[in-house]
């Protein structure tokens, strides 16, 4: 009943938003105001651990639903902007947040290259998918590729946006084009779900925590208009989080690493790969480190401009000295349905061997994880 009271007051908000933003849009000249929006709801069925919620009797907690816009008011200055709703189980609360904010100002553009800076909340441009994984239209199946972005570790606040500075620019020649997009963030303090999902159980010892000065970096090339895409992707980040009890000492954790990303997009096929490798450092009473290799491949095959049939296979390891006790394999198959432009359905299953990426809090009386979790999963979309 909560759930269900909760998603009907987000749809009226939603409604009402829209309606109130749709009203100015049309009372300013050009368009230069434009609202759009978009809501899905998962059913999820899982098998040997939960997954956002009770999954293992069936769990409808997983929910997105936002109204974002873009505010051209200048041709040298823009704004943008997403109020998100997010409920993802234990690791997301559902509360209404901006998502993003920023204003966009181009310094330098001519008709082959550009320049510009983005200050604010804006987002993150990590991997393929990171800067739109916030809408089931553009990602590639109902979960994110957990092997890369840390889908059911519950960390999308920290990858998806930072609150600081952006600097982007892009190169085009003939049939090919490159971008470079560089973020620097400010220091903020961390939600109590972000510990919460890092440290689970452990959270409780946690006062409070920082998120000290977030840095991501992209370099990508497309040649001949699209069909090939190329990119590197690197962060920096690092946490500070207070002790309850100052005798057991401070906690800090400092993550490093990249990601390379490679696209093969023929008439009817799309190929997809991405590798990662993560090196993390943490003190809690002493010194630890880890580096963290991720990988999948990932091939998708249009039916008809309706129909995508989708098949992946990723790999993790949580620790490179430790491959045989920490690695993970997932097989992911899926089909989407779009039966309109502002529809989608999609229906995924996926094959877990390994405990990388499943939601420990969503667990936390079914401990030890069980190493085998299948999924069932269905999402319906709307945008508009």
């Amino acid at each position: 009943m909560p759930h269900t009271i909760k998603t009907s007051s987000l749809s009226a908000l939603l409604s009402l938003c829209t309606l109130s933003i749709a009203s100015l849009s049309q009372a300013l000249p050009n368009n230069d105001l434009q609202v759009h929006g978009f809501i899905s709801q998962a059913y999820i069925l899982s098998d040997g651990n939960n997954f956002y919620g009770d999954s293992q009797r069936g769990s409808t907690d997983y929910m997105e639903a936002a109204i974002n816009s873009t505010w051209r008011v200048t041709p040298n200055l823009n704004f943008a902007g997403q109020i998100l709703s997010r409920d993802a189980g234990n690791t997301d609360n559902g509360d209404l947040k901006i998502d993003f904010l920023f204003a966009d100002i181009k310094a330098v553009e001519n008709d082959m290259s550009g320049l510009g800076f983005r200050l604010g909340r804006v987002r993150n441009a990590f991997g393929f998918y990171n800067d739109t994984r916030d809408v089931i239209f553009t990602r590639p199946s109902i979960l994110m590729p957990q092997a890369v972005y840390f889908e059911g570790n519950g960390l999308r606040e920290l990858l998806f946006s930072a609150d600081g500075a952006q600097l982007y620019s892009y190169w085009d020649a003939d049939e090919n084009s490159t971008t470079f997009t560089f973020t620097l963030g400010r220091t903020k303090s961390l939600s109590a779900d972000i510990i919460k999902n890092i440290f689970g159980q452990s959270s409780a010892i946690i006062h409070k925590g920082e998120l000290k000065n977030p840095i991501f970096a992209q370099l990508q090339h497309s040649r001949n208009g699209g069909d090939s895409k190329f990119g590197i992707s690197m962060l920096n980040v690092s946490l500070a989080l207070n002790s309850i009890n100052p005798a057991n000492g401070d906690v800090s954790l400092d993550a490093n690493g990249y990601v390379l990303s490679a696209q093969k997009n023929l008439a009817m096929w799309t190929f997809t790969s991405e590798y990662s490798l993560i090196s993390v450092e943490y003190q809690i009473g002493q010194a630890f480190s880890q580096e963290i290799e991720a990988a999948y491949i990932q091939a998708q095959y249009r039916l008809n401009h309706e129909i995508t049939l989708t098949g992946r296979y990723e790999m993790s390891v949580l620790d490179r000295d430790n491959r045989n006790e920490t690695d993970s394999h997932n097989l992911v198959f899926g089909v989407r349905w779009t039966p309109a432009a502002n529809w989608i359905i999609d229906a995924d299953v996926y094959g877990i061997r390994g405990t990388s990426g499943i939601p420990g809090i969503d667990n936390a009386g079914n401990m030890p994880l069980a190493e085998r979790t299948e999924i069932f999963a269905v999402m319906v979309g709307y945008r508009f």
